[in-house]
């Protein structure tokens, strides 16, 4: 169980790595703007950029699924359902923590 938990954390922080700053926007425009900006990129390095960061994202969707096939396929019905149910509060209380810091930057008046 230790493992699938290791695997399971690993699976989701890559995933979560992939998006990069800016979760939400397609294709890491985020990173893509910051990089354009210290970096002086054209306008066609930049739309470069954000075609990697896009093709990139799919296949890390794609890995993505394919460990969660594999690791619910070992698990039992009950197992998946915890396993959801702990996904659904690590999102919870990722949601948390982005609302905080979008108060915190607003009190900043960024």
């Amino acid at each position: 169980m230790k493992k699938v938990a290791i695997i399971f954390l690993a699976v989701f922080s890559t995933a979560a790595f992939a998006y990069g700053p800016g979760h939400g926007q397609k294709g890491g425009e985020r990173m893509v703007e910051h990089m354009s900006q210290k970096l002086d990129l054209s306008e066609e390095q930049s739309e470069q950029m954000k075609a990697i960061f896009e093709e990139q994202g799919k296949k890390m969707k794609a890995l993505h699924d394919e460990t969660q096939g594999k690791i619910n396929a070992i698990l039992t019905p009950e197992q998946q359902e915890k396993m959801a149910e702990m996904k659904e509060q690590r999102k919870e209380r990722w949601e948390e923590r982005k609302e905080k810091r979008k108060e915190k930057m607003e009190k900043r008046g960024e």
